[in-house]
Order: C-alpha cells, then sequence, then structure tokens
C-alpha cells in the first residue's frame, strides 16, 4: 500500500473545509454559521480547522479568495490577438463562468443578502473586478471602433454599458430561469452580429463558438 503524502492530505482536508464553508455561507450566512457546523459539514475535527485557519474570519477569506480566482482575467499571454478577439474572449469568458461557476454567484449573491457587514466587503471587492472589467471592454471596444472593425453608431462607453447589461441579464436568466432558451454559444453569436456584423459567422456547424 502506497504511503500518503503528508502535504496532499493537508491540501485535501483544507479543500473539503473551504468546500464545506462555502456551502454554510452561502445558506446561512457568516454570522449564522459555526466553526463546529463546518467541521460537521467537512467531516473533520474542529482542531483541525483551527490548524488550517485561526479564526472564521480566515475562513471565509480564503473561501472568498478561491472563489474570485476564475473572475481575474489576463491578456498577458495572449497579446497577439486583435482587439476584436480580445473583445470576444473577454464575453465568452464571462458566459462560460456564470454558466461553469454557478454556485460561487450564488455565493456572492447570498453573501450581499446575508451579512450586511460582509457583503459591503465583498461587493467592494466584486465591484472593482466589475469595474475593472468594464474598463478593459471600454478600451478595446474604442480601439475596434478606431480601426473600423467595429460598429461606430455609439460611443465606446455606451456600447460598453449596453453589453454589459446584457450580459448580466444572462447571469440572472441563468441561475433563476432553468428552461432558459439562451445559452454561451447563441449569445456570443449575437454579440458577433451586433458589434462586427457578422451574421450567422460566430458558430460552426456544430454550434461551438469560435473565435
Amino acid at each position: 500500500m502506497a504511503a500518503v503524502d503528508p502535504q496532499e492530505q493537508a491540501q485535501g482536508s483544507r479543500d473539503e473545509i473551504m468546500r464545506a464553508a462555502m456551502r454554510l455561507f452561502a445558506d446561512r450566512g457568516f454570522h449564522e454559521t459555526s466553526m463546529s457546523e463546518v467541521a460537521r459539514e467537512a467531516r473533520v475535527s474542529k482542531a483541525l480547522i483551527f490548524w488550517h485557519f485561526k479564526t472564521k474570519e480566515d475562513l471565509f477569506m480564503a473561501v472568498l479568495n478561491r472563489l474570485l480566482e476564475p473572475y481575474f482575467i489576463d491578456f498577458g499571454e495572449e497579446t497577439e490577438l486583435d482587439e476584436r478577439a480580445q473583445i470576444l474572449k473577454l464575453v465568452e469568458m464571462y458566459l462560460l463562468f456564470v454558466r461553469d461557476h454557478a454556485n460561487s454567484v450564488r455565493f456572492f449573491l447570498a453573501q450581499l443578502l446575508h451579512d450586511e457587514h460582509r457583503g459591503e466587503n465583498l461587493g467592494s471587492q466584486v465591484l472593482q473586478l466589475y469595474t475593472g472589467y468594464r474598463n478593459l471592454l471600454t478600451s478595446l471596444l474604442a480601439q475596434a471602433q478606431q480601426k473600423g472593425s467595429c460598429a461606430h453608431g455609439y460611443t465606446a462607453e455606451s456600447a460598453a454599458a449596453f453589453l454589459l447589461s446584457a450580459l448580466n441579464g444572462f447571469l440572472i436568466d441563468f441561475l433563476f430561469m432553468r428552461d432558459s432558451a439562451l445559452n454561451p454559444e447563441n449569445a456570443l453569436t449575437m454579440v458577433r452580429e451586433w458589434l462586427f456584423g457578422e451574421s450567422g459567422q460566430g458558430s460552426r456547424a456544430d454550434g461551438q463558438a469560435v473565435a
């Protein structure tokens, strides 16, 4: 029988504690969740939780940072993409994030509703990320307009605001309407048609979006 790597075992227990905490924080809120409840949910000892996290605050921030990771968008390795490709990539990443990380989105919403103090801290971090996303999208739209590759009937700021409203609507529709007819592939096709006039060119025959 192979020996268990202590580091892997420690990481595994840490991850299980964080998953349990996320579920409880989302369902009950920070103040109503005790470390004893997290221990029962994670099926570990309370002492083990405090070995990984000194306080409940530390545990909450670890969960929050883990959930925020997918929000960070970095084009550092994609510098060869033109503005059109980067815009479509930004939109696609948003759509796929909503589809693939619905639990973390629900966690954010639950914290904003359950805990006023926590909600303020969380809301500030999410707003900072959202503002960065909006500013990047606006800048790319302006550059694309200058090069003539994007529609000019509105300012880049207005186009970005409208596009973000549509994306936020997709988020709400996906979270609350189980029979939603919208999916990331046809949403991305609509963006292609609206911004770049690529009617019917944004999808392959199998329905998979392409950049």
